[in-house]
């Protein structure tokens, strides 16, 4: 384990489950696995609260165990999820944004205990007999269109989200259950999920090795070949057997409609006018989840919905808030069909090209993702005279004409007849065609975009998209690069590191003649950024003597390198920034203790006191949107790519 993400992990775990836990981390951390003696040994922490600490760890999932044949437990440290610590509020921000309040509610509790049975997550929750607001009438909010849009244009959320938010019922409780786990962002928790990587790989081996190789014996490319196949096929098997399945609720497998009598056709519209209501009735009726499941966070299926929101910002950047909201439903609707796990599986050798694993979607499934809110006029040249309703139709009998002064993009004239009204707030087939169209037509504009982001692969669906994550985040990568080199030595050093990125090697002589500047500059600028580690010289001698002045040095920039480095760095910020927080708490100890006694009001602390904590909240918010702030750092340099690098650089 790199020092510098120990440091920071230890840190992280003693200000989430105190200096004890931190002991037993860092000496597991330092001296690989061991057992319960040998820690004892190294601590020197007596047997009874050794014993409470490991269990504490266990709960959060910041240890793993294996016991073998001898009967001997033996713990290591899980680094990803001690670092994951820092994400916490994160994570809890992005379920309430897709999914709600009540999302948001059950991260909370979840990474506060770890893990926790469907039975015991539901007494978080004060369920009350009262329906919710719009039961009372169930037509409200859906005049104007899908999802009760009331407005146009591209607003802070631009993914379709739940009109009710919170949590008042079991069944709305056992819905968003099964969204999370169905989104991936919930797992299921089982033996294996505390063994670590290496052993949970001895045991597939062993199994494969005595059902298919009774005579142990694995010589040969083509035997090797199909053991790895045999093994990654077995894990893969394991894991689906964990994930969530319909199988996993209490109806025990049958389908039927929800609410329906066993033998019986429900009706279609669900006693209600035009079936409004109808997902209520639904939520209400839905088969439940077993009170004994256990479930706890899927870290790694966050990170792939960091990336997306990091992605989207990038479009953003260069095609406007319209078009980004387009690749953002994008990017969604590829990762819901994407189930993310900390160490996956690698590809076979000899597979098909990598591009094939990838996940397509269609465009009518990015429509449906799409907030209905968004105007998808915008961005478009030829449709900015024409306004879009959110249920699709268009108002306006003016024919749209190219000017001069509208934005580049794909021209699309519409004629006069478009406007229509339709009640109820149903789309028609021609609306729903023509917002598919202008969903497509931003599609097309990412695509066309120098930086490639989506590509068609097929016509289903009005077009299928794939998006190459790699090369995103490569361009990501070097562009933080380029802009850390520019923010620590300047426009020059920058200028000269992506020269030598793009030409490669080259001696200081090339270096001063491709950028016009004296050979005196050019040393002293190429001795700084290898001081830095930025670049690296290569020897290259003339002759056998090996002296310095018949020595050529050819200077080259090593971009994975420098990522590794700045990775490091990022963690050493880090841990600086939290022991800034600690000792910053120390300073206002009094009067944050005051403030946070039991049944002391704001009113009754002095007026010291008062400034003593406004200024600590200040300081701590300062400290805390630094340490957040770094941490996308380390999301993009280390999580993005899936090639995690942290325990070898």
């Amino acid at each position: 384990m790199a020092q510098r993400l120990q440091e920071l992990c230890a840190l992280l775990v003693e200000d989430t489950c105190g200096y004890l836990c931190s002991q037993i981390f860092t000496t597991l951390a330092e001296n690989g696995r061991l057992s319960r003696f040998q820690i004892q040994q190294h601590t020197h922490i007596p047997a009874r609260q050794l014993r409470t600490a490991l269990a504490v760890l266990a709960q959060l999932h910041l240890l793993h165990h294996y016991t073998g044949d001898e009967g001997l437990t033996f713990y290591s440290v899980d680094w990803r999820n001690s670092y994951y610590l820092t994400r916490s509020n994160r994570i809890i921000s992005l379920a309430e944004d897709r999914y709600g309040e009540g999302a948001g509610k059950i991260m909370a509790n979840l990474l506060q205990l770890g893990h926790a049975r469907v039975g015991d997550l539901a007494q978080a929750f004060d369920f009350t007999t009262t329906k919710p607001n719009n039961e009372d009438d169930p037509c409200r909010e859906h005049v104007n269109a899908e999802g009760g849009a009331k407005t146009n244009g591209a607003g802070a959320n631009h993914v379709r989200k739940a009109p009710d938010t919170k949590i008042n019922t079991v069944g709305q409780f056992h819905a968003t259950l099964r969204k999370l786990l169905k989104a991936g962002l919930l797992t299921k928790v089982n033996k294996r999920i505390y063994t670590p990587a290496a052993d949970l790989d001895a045991e597939i081996e062993e199994a494969v090795i005595s059902d298919r190789f009774p005579d142990g014996k694995i010589n040969g490319p083509r035997k090797q070949a199909e053991f790895k196949t045999a093994v990654n096929s077995l894990k893969r098997k394991w894991r689906d057997n964990d994930e969530f399945t319909d199988r996993d609720l209490e109806s025990k497998g049958t389908i039927r409609r929800p609410g329906e009598p066993p033998g019986k056709r429900a009706r279609v519209n669900g006693g209600l006018t035009n079936g409004a209501g109808h997902d209520d009735h639904i939520e209400e009726n839905a088969p439940k989840l077993p009170n004994e499941m256990v479930l706890k966070v899927n870290y790694a299926q966050f990170v792939l919905a960091f990336r997306t929101d990091r992605l989207e910002q990038l479009a953003e950047s260069y095609l406007g808030p319209v078009t980004a909201a387009v690749y953002g439903a994008l990017l969604q609707a590829l990762e819901g069909k994407v189930r993310a796990r900390d160490g996956d599986i690698q590809a076979d050798e000899g597979s098909d090209d990598e591009e094939d694993d990838l996940p397509v979607a269609s465009t009518i499934e990015v429509a449906d993702l799409l907030d209905p809110t968004v105007d998808l006029t915008l961005g478009i040249q030829g449709m900015s005279d024409t306004h879009q309703l959110p249920n699709g139709d268009t108002k306006g009998k003016k024919k749209a004409k190219v000017t001069d002064n509208e934005s580049a993009g794909i021209k699309r004239e519409h004629s006069d007849d478009e406007s229509e009204h339709h009640p109820n707030g149903y789309i028609s087939y021609e609306s729903r065609n023509k917002r598919l169209n202008l969903v497509e037509d931003h599609l097309k504009l990412l695509e066309e975009h120098s930086k490639g982001f989506c590509k068609r692969v097929g016509g289903a669906g009005h077009g299928e998209w794939r998006v190459y994550f790699s090369a995103l985040t490569d361009t990501l990568v070097q562009t933080t690069v380029d802009a850390t080199i520019l923010a620590r030595f300047g426009r020059t050093h920058a200028l000269l590191v992506r020269m030598l990125r793009e030409k490669g090697r080259l001696a200081e002589k090339e270096i001063g003649a491709l950028t016009l500047m004296r050979a005196k500059d050019v040393r002293s600028i190429l001795t700084e950024l290898q001081y830095a580690g930025i670049i690296e010289a290569q020897e290259v001698p003339k002759d056998t003597s090996r002296q310095p002045t018949r020595t050529l040095y050819l200077y080259f920039h090593d971009q994975k390198r420098v990522q590794s480095l700045l990775l490091q760095q990022t963690y050493q910020g880090m841990s600086r920034m939290l022991q800034r927080l600690k000792q910053e708490r120390e300073n206002y100890k009094n009067a944050i203790e005051k403030a946070e006694m039991m049944d002391v009001k704001q009113e009754e602390l002095n007026s010291n006191e008062r400034d003593a904590v406004m200024q600590w909240r200040e300081v701590e918010e300062k400290l805390v949107i630094q340490i957040q702030r770094m941490d996308e750092q380390v999301a993009l340099l280390r999580d993005y790519s899936g090639k995690d690098s942290s325990l070898v650089s």
